[in-house]
């Protein structure tokens, strides 16, 4: 498994990027004649803004693509530009037309470049991967996943919503008492009577898993170094099938990003230790456009949502921010991976409820033994 590498930062690769990119018009005056006009004391404003944009963006995307190839590490305000790299992005196009239509070939050009790049983030997780042969007559059980959020002011509300939801299995992250209680008294005592939480988490990120049929005796709350996991074992048509839920770190925390991180090695090493169908589901508090979240990929887990054609659908909103509470929901890093023995097959999102996560409840199905 590859490791992160510790001996280039990544705002040196961010600063090298951003040199080259900005010095690019200046170098290229000699090959592209529209580049003439930075070499005069007067520079035209618009041209050189539309560079200035273009620079920032590409050096995230040139470190971006560095830290794919050679696992460098990133602190938290460059893993945030990642989780936010195509909205970042949507600048580029805009150039693109108007450097073009300008005369201003070059900087279209890079326009163009970046705009691609663009595409190729987004457009593959648009398209929805038709369904393999097995699942026609694949058993089949849904999941929701839900952050309740740790200060919820309706939390009977989404509560209520969780139990009518009819799911399953449920994951809740941000499961204080004070919200089971809430969902113990609209019915989920008696519609999910079957448990797997850790009591002793008192922090914002406790995961509790509730269901609606008895768990397997290997169903356990596990701690990986800084990683906690709740593993719940679900018999859906007779195949032993497991369910891994998680909450790790916010890189807005003191640390939060070193320790995200850790928590991710530790999931990496951890998820091609469980054999059968797997789900991994939960707030990651990660974009899939991390590298870490492609490393995570690489040991045999799948994105269901993405396969579904359904990346578009964000998941969290920024409606704990007083004055950004009005904006819809910009990124999703509520996640349900699956292994090869399982497959997505339908997704609904339901409302919010006073939280500033979108829960939603994924349809399953679990490959039968051959």
């Amino acid at each position: 498994m590859n490791r992160r590498a510790r001996s280039i930062p990544a705002s040196v690769c961010a600063g090298i990027a951003a040199v080259i990119v900005v010095a690019a018009p200046f170098l290229a005056r000699h090959v592209d004649g529209t580049a003439d006009e930075f070499s005069t004391q007067t520079v035209p404003i618009l041209p050189a803004l539309g560079w200035v944009v273009v620079a920032a963006l590409a050096a995230i995307v040139i470190t971006h693509r560095l830290q794919i190839w050679f696992s460098i590490d990133e602190g938290p305000w460059l893993a945030v530009a990642y989780d936010l790299l195509p909205l970042l992005l949507i600048p580029a196009p805009v150039i693109a037309v108007v450097g073009w239509a300008a005369g201003h070939l070059l900087l279209g050009s890079a326009a163009i470049a970046l705009t691609a790049y663009q595409a190729a983030l987004v457009l593959p997780r648009l398209i929805a991967t038709p369904p393999p042969p097995w699942t026609r007559r694949a058993p089949r059980f849904e999941l929701a996943a839900a952050n309740v959020f740790v200060d919820n002011p309706t939390p009977r509300e989404a509560a209520d919503q969780l139990v009518a939801c009819g799911a399953d299995i449920i994951v809740i992250a941000e499961a204080t008492p004070a919200f089971m209680d809430h969902f113990d008294a609209a019915g989920g005592d008696r519609s999910h009577p079957h448990r797997l939480t850790d009591p002793t988490d008192d922090s914002d990120y406790a995961v509790t898993i509730v269901a609606r049929l008895p768990l397997g005796e290997g169903s356990r709350v596990l701690s990986l170094g800084p990683l906690r996991l709740a593993l719940a074992e679900l018999d859906v048509g007779g195949i032993t099938t497991t369910v891994v839920a998680l909450n790790p770190m916010s890189s807005f925390d003191p640390d939060g990003q070193e320790t995200w991180k850790e928590q991710m090695e530790e999931l990496q090493k951890f998820v091609p230790t469980i054999n059968g169908p797997l789900v991994v589901a939960g707030d990651l508090n990660s974009t899939s456009y991390r590298p870490q979240f492609d490393q995570l990929l690489q040991t045999g887990l799948t994105d269901g949502i993405d396969t579904l054609g359904q990346a578009w659908r964000p998941s969290f909103s920024l409606s704990s921010v007083p004055r950004l509470s009005a904006l819809p929901a910009i990124v999703r890093i509520d996640q349900a991976l699956v292994n090869d023995r399982v497959c997505a097959l339908r997704l609904r999102n339901m409302d919010a409820c006073g939280s500033d996560h979108v829960p939603f409840a994924i349809t399953l199905a679990v490959r039968p033994h051959e």
